[in-house]
């Protein structure tokens, strides 16, 4: 996982009535979103995330920083956006600060910021709300578009185990990867079905068949596994008759191992953006004697690499 944080410059300020200075534009347009990111233990599940944007030419900052278990950079915000408010934790704030000298992202990601450059002013706020909009695409790295897989045999999940199809490296839940399945494809990236790989000619291709040759048992279950008689959930490696193949592809060898456990399942978020915005935020001077308020602030999109995911989905009782 990564931190982001953020910088805006300020540019105007009026005066008010109360004493208070309102904010009545930031811009930090022209700055990369930046992020990093720690976690208090191994075994936690929450993440310290820092978004940070530096002004090099004005020696400005601003900041925010989240701790949340919320998977911010490999699950899609969807129709709802992750939201965090501030002030929810002592670890939740926005800062603005404007310092002495240039400064470089050293100063946020690590755990003991340096002592120089020095703060010369500081503004915190601990009030309002960070929305983040995650975009991205998913892929199971099987080598058929996600238009194509969206639905199989009327299924958007077709072996029923949480994972669409689109990113299910095994679509048919076999434990035979999808692109090891004799799957072809037309010109376009569709499947041919008709000419993809069906080895007991029951007019479903194996990727989406459970019993590939047949047989009676469950590709799945025709899995020997291990000396020790533990599976090794790869029904690839067990082959009694080398002329035919794998014991799931040979109809003559129908042995019931009783695995009905699924293999660990990876893919990946690619092209992820992270739209980031605050709103109704008010800054306090460090001496407390001035306020910045800000009712709505584009922080930035920031663009995250490649985040891959692993889990085993629960097998059906």
């Amino acid at each position: 996982m990564k931190k982001i944080l953020f910088f805006l410059s300020l540019i105007a300020l009026s005066s008010c009535d109360d004493g208070d200075i309102i904010v009545s534009s930031f811009d930090f347009s022209e700055q990369d979103v930046e992020y990093c990111s720690t976690v208090d233990n191994t075994e936690s599940e929450t993440v310290n995330y820092i978004f940070y944007k530096i002004n090099s030419e004005t020696n400005e900052a601003i900041a925010f920083r989240i701790s949340t278990d919320e998977p911010i950079l490999t699950e899609l915000s969807n129709e709802t956006p992750y939201t965090f408010n501030l002030g929810s934790s002592s670890n939740s704030f926005v800062s603005y600060r404007i310092f002495n000298n240039a400064i470089t992202s050293d100063y946020f990601c690590n755990e003991v910021p340096p002592s120089q450059p020095s703060v010369t002013e500081e503004y915190i706020s601990a009030e309002g709300t960070v929305t983040i909009v995650t975009q991205g695409e998913y892929d199971d790295n099987d080598g058929i578009d996600a238009e194509f897989e969206m639905t199989l045999n009327g299924e958007t999940d077709l072996d029923g185990d949480g994972i669409p199809n689109y990113y299910d490296f095994d679509d048919d839940g076999d434990n035979i990867p999808t692109n090891q399945e004799g799957v072809v494809l037309n010109e376009d990236g569709s499947i041919n079905m008709e000419a993809s790989l069906d080895t007991d000619g029951d007019g479903i291709p194996n990727f989406m068949d459970p019993d590939d040759d047949g047989d009676g048992v469950l590709t799945i279950n025709e899995d020997l596994g291990n000396e020790d008689g533990t599976p090794d959930l790869n029904p690839n490696n067990d082959v009694t008759d080398v002329s035919i193949g794998p014991d799931y592809l040979n109809p003559n060898i129908a042995i019931d191992h009783n695995v009905n456990e699924y293999r660990v399942h990876t893919y990946s978020l690619n092209n992820i953006t992270l739209t980031i915005n605050l709103t109704n935020l008010v800054f306090i001077s460090q001496n407390g004697e001035e306020t910045i308020r800000q009712e709505a602030l584009l922080f930035g999109e920031y663009s995250a690499p490649s985040q891959p995911t692993t889990v085993k989905p629960e097998f059906p009782e």
